[in-house]
């Protein structure tokens, strides 16, 4: 069973990439003890969690806590990292599990094209995430999911806050449909 403190640091996260709680903004131990209906130990500790892990909320002494924020270099930064990242292992995953990968990545993409014609950007971008994922999934190591998770977290919060055009959501099904068949 998963403790209080893992419960809440997901529901934390979540609100964070739903946009329940926007970048910058100044959370408190005491606001989050109230919505969670919860005492603030577990409030405090999946704070800190959040804070050294994926680093999506910031301790500023004597100001309080806030969710993160991205500078335009920082969000440069994180697209550069994740595309080095997914690289790497498109590669791995290609090595070590190749028939399994092309697979999931076929349901992955037959599931997008339903959205051709009545797009739903909840779903698009859920399955375009996973689309992703499943490199680093099927690379088969370890450490480069644990790398890879410690950004995509902020990933979907960006993406989360973006709307895409119809136009936007066909040409990214039509690029992943090139990327399943040049594997």
């Amino acid at each position: 069973p998963r403790s209080l403190t893992e419960v809440v640091e997901d529901k934390i996260r979540q609100m964070i990439v739903s946009g329940d709680l926007e970048f910058g903004e100044q959370i408190t131990e005491t606001r989050l003890s109230e919505m969670f209906k919860l005492s603030k130990t577990p409030i405090r500790e999946a704070l800190l969690r959040l804070s050294s892990g994926e680093r999506l909320v910031e301790a500023k002494p004597r100001c309080g806590t806030f969710i993160f924020s991205l500078t335009e270099k920082e969000i440069s930064d994180i697209s550069t990292l994740r595309i080095m990242l997914e690289q790497g292992a498109i590669r791995a995953a290609m090595k070590a599990n190749r028939a399994a990968l092309l697979v999931d990545l076929g349901k992955n993409l037959k599931a997008s094209e339903c959205l051709w014609e009545k797009i739903d950007l909840a779903v698009y971008r859920s399955l375009d995430h996973g689309f992703h994922r499943l490199f680093l999934i099927h690379a088969d190591n370890p450490y480069l999911l644990d790398t890879y998770r410690m950004i995509s977290t902020k990933v979907l919060a960006m993406r989360n806050r973006l709307t895409f055009s119809q136009e936007y959501v066909r040409k990214s099904i039509a690029e992943h449909r090139d990327i399943v068949q040049a594997l």
